[in-house]
């Protein structure tokens, strides 16, 4: 049986030797300290996933998987790193478009549950057609959540997108699940709170439920954690700066509805956005209104399957 290849790269020889120690009975390993060698591989070899350092000599992991995403789209990119620095995890989402972030040192189990999961999902979709008809885009029916409790932001995007989307606004979790439970909605554009409220277990849900829905969270990037959580756990697609810059979510929005409708049009490309389960409600320490929330979506979850 053929392996499936894997590709690591890292400055550190030790650790690429780890790494090709605990692959190498499942995957055909690849590895190098060179990030032209990489892109080399990549560009000749189905390579299902590439695991890249983020600090290196010469260049970041993001700049390198940004690499990796434009020589082979289809490959899944999973950043490695010791460290938790705010501008490599936006980078990483923003640019690189990461499937997980791992920090150092890992769980071997772990790492390797996520790898099994990465390269399934690659061979599942590494024969996908990536390009959209303008069947769904022609329908005129664009549909933009915008989750955010100041009113001034719903204005703003209303007044710079319509009418080539059509922008709802809630301005609180019960809002939000009427809205959803009545509209198809393509892409989500939250804060990461809402009232008080963190809505990072909401994100997790959405994506849970409906992993065709495109989430661009707005923030003042504060939290490195939290945003390594909205990538691992909620598969966002941009974080974007808070105050809002619209010419930057206008670039953002637009690709996030090309990427929502090539799921939608081609469904198996939503396991590229596998998130876990979402928590049960009785689990969380949250308010009554997430618990809410949680409780209506997930029961509208199940009857929209049913």
């Amino acid at each position: 049986m053929i392996k499936p290849k894997i590709a690591f790269i890292d400055d550190e020889t030790r650790i690429l030797r780890s790494l090709k120690m605990h692959f190498r009975q499942s995957h055909d390993v690849f590895t190098t300290t060179e990030p032209d060698e990489l892109i080399n591989y990549v560009k000749n070899n189905d390579v299902q996933v590439v695991i890249s350092d983020q600090r290196m000599p010469d260049k970041q992991g993001t700049e390198v998987l940004r690499e990796v995403k434009e020589a082979s789209p289809n490959t899944i990119r999973i950043l490695l790193t010791g460290y938790a620095d705010l501008n490599a995890v936006i980078d990483s989402v923003n640019e690189g478009e990461i499937y997980r972030y791992i920090t150092k040192p890992w769980q071997n189990d772990e790492l390797k549950k996520v790898v099994n999961k990465a390269t399934e999902i690659a061979k599942q979709t590494q024969d996908i057609d990536q390009e959209v008809s303008e069947a769904v885009s022609s329908s005129g029916n664009r549909q933009v959540l915008v989750l955010d409790d100041d009113e001034a932001i719903y204005e703003q995007i209303k007044s710079h997108f319509e009418p080539a989307y059509k922008v709802s606004w809630a301005s609180t979790l019960e809002q939000a699940s009427h809205l959803l439970q009545r509209k198809k909605f393509g892409v989500a554009i939250a804060d990461v709170t809402l009232n008080g409220d963190d809505i990072a277990p909401v994100v997790y849900a959405l994506k849970n439920i409906q992993p065709d829905l495109m989430m661009l969270m707005l923030t003042e990037f504060k939290d490195a954690h939290m945003i390594i959580d909205l990538i691992n756990k909620g598969q966002i697609y941009r974080c974007l700066p808070r105050p809002t810059n619209l010419a930057i979510m206008g670039i953002s929005l637009d690709r996030a509805y090309h990427h929502h409708e090539k799921m939608v049009q081609q469904p198996i490309l939503a396991a590229r956005h596998h998130v876990e389960e979402a928590p049960k409600v009785e689990g969380f320490s949250f308010s009554d209104k997430l618990k809410g929330f949680f409780a209506k979506f997930t029961g509208w979850g199940k009857s929209r399957s049913a």
